[in-house]
């Protein structure tokens, strides 16, 4: 690393000091000036004079070398006189008298410790306790629709009913076979008793009577299921037929839903699961309801963890009597996690979110102190501090965006 450090050591015609080398250009008789070169050791001295002064230049890279090779020019300056000799400018001295330090106004608290209880809190989604999805079971016409959706359903009340008439003409066909098979059944009965058959020719009569009995019991059935029914009391969510549309079995015609209990479904990420157990005791809250609370508990936990958000499914069961909870509606669902003994609680407002850290400022002798935070539960508009804060303190909740370490603070106990 080269160094070149000029000086103005002094003012006036000068002679160059020591034997000159060969000059790098002509002097100007008439303006006095000149510059020569002389080597110091392993650095060379350059020298340029006129009738202003003169200035030294050398590259080197020890301040030591550089005084001692100033001394040469300085004591030639004026024949040695040092009483013609003007030192480099100086910086004038910094005024004694300090600017008034600026103090701020913040508003304080004072923190304390207390016994919590940290909340799990999930959204949520209402849905109905059941749900069923009414399917024909027979083919056939629609003949009549008894409900419209949003009516309310009692159990076995008929809610659809499919065109029978193919149905009962079947249905006399196998009375009139079940009624001629019973009487040879009879017949063949008093036979065998006069051994005017066989045996075989009486199993015969049997199993025909035993036919005819399945096919009307067959023909029955279908006929009792072209009226479809309840299973349960609930409320027609959709109607998915008109009256003449023809359906064949297995179409969906009903869709019927149980409300007068609802299922709360929130998914819990794994960090949860440790503290979940049947009959746990929840609390519902709804934002369309402000200020109430539903109250139940739980009554299922997912076998396990959902594969993409590893999350596992709670349902807790809340009465709906008067019906005002709709499945559909959104809700949060709270659970007790764990009782936290001497909590430190701050106002979340009071943290300060940095690059790459959460900080709080205190005030220690009127002056601001940064403190890192590691912070715990949210709880409402409040943070549990796990660590870098204790009881006591004087915490800056107003103000902490404004104040650096170490600034004057007015505190404003809180």
């Amino acid at each position: 690393m080269k160094t070149t450090i000029d000086l103005l050591a002094c003012w006036g015609p000068l002679t160059p000091p020591g034997p000159p080398l060969p000059p790098t250009h002509t002097p100007s008789r008439e303006r006095g000036e000149g510059r020569w070169r002389r080597p110091i050791g392993n650095a060379e001295l350059r020298t340029s004079w006129s009738s202003d002064g003169f200035r030294c230049r050398w590259p080197g890279v020890f301040v030591g070398a550089f005084l001692a090779i100033l001394v040469v020019p300085l004591l030639a300056c004026g024949g040695g006189d040092t009483s013609d000799v003007m030192a480099a400018p100086t910086t004038p001295a910094s005024s004694s008298i300090n600017a008034s330090e600026k103090v701020l106004p913040v508003a304080t608290l004072s923190t304390t410790s207390r016994e919590v209880v940290e909340k799990i809190s999930l959204p949520a989604d209402l849905l109905p306790l059941r749900r069923a999805l009414l399917a024909a079971e027979v083919a056939g016409t629609v003949e009549k629709i008894h409900v419209e959706e949003g009516n309310r359903a009692a159990s076995g009340r008929v809610l659809v009913e499919i065109d029978t008439r193919s149905l009962r003409q079947r249905l006399a066909e196998a009375e009139a076979v079940h009624r001629h098979r019973e009487a040879l059944y009879e017949r063949a009965e008093r036979l065998l008793a006069k051994k005017s058959i066989t045996e075989q020719q009486f199993l015969d009569a049997v199993t025909e009577r035993d036919v005819a009995v399945a096919q009307l019991e067959t023909v029955q059935l279908e006929l009792a299921k072209a009226r479809i029914a309840a299973p349960w009391s609930g409320t027609v969510a959709v109607k998915r037929v008109e009256v003449g549309d023809y359906v064949v079995p297995g179409q969906p015609v009903i869709e019927l839903l149980d409300v007068r209990r609802l299922k709360v479904r929130a998914p819990a990420p794994a960090s949860d699961v440790p503290y979940l157990r049947l009959g746990l005791a929840a609390e519902v809250r709804l934002d369309i309801y402000p200020g109430e609370v539903f109250r139940g508990e739980i009554t299922r936990l997912a076998a396990e963890l959902a594969a993409t958000a590893r999350t596992l499914d709670v349902d807790v069961e809340i009465p709906n009597p008067d019906g005002r909870l709709r499945p559909g509606m959104f809700a949060r669902l709270e659970f007790p996690r764990r009782t936290l003994e001497d909590a430190v609680l701050i106002p979340l407002a009071a943290v300060v979110e940095l690059e790459d850290e959460r900080v709080v400022y205190v005030v220690e002798d009127e002056r601001a102190v940064r403190r890192t935070v590691e912070l715990g539960a949210v709880l409402g508009g409040e943070v549990v501090i796990a660590s870098g804060l204790a009881a006591g303190e004087l915490l800056i909740v107003e103000g902490q965006q404004q104040v650096s370490p170490g600034q004057r603070v007015t505190p404003n106990v809180g």
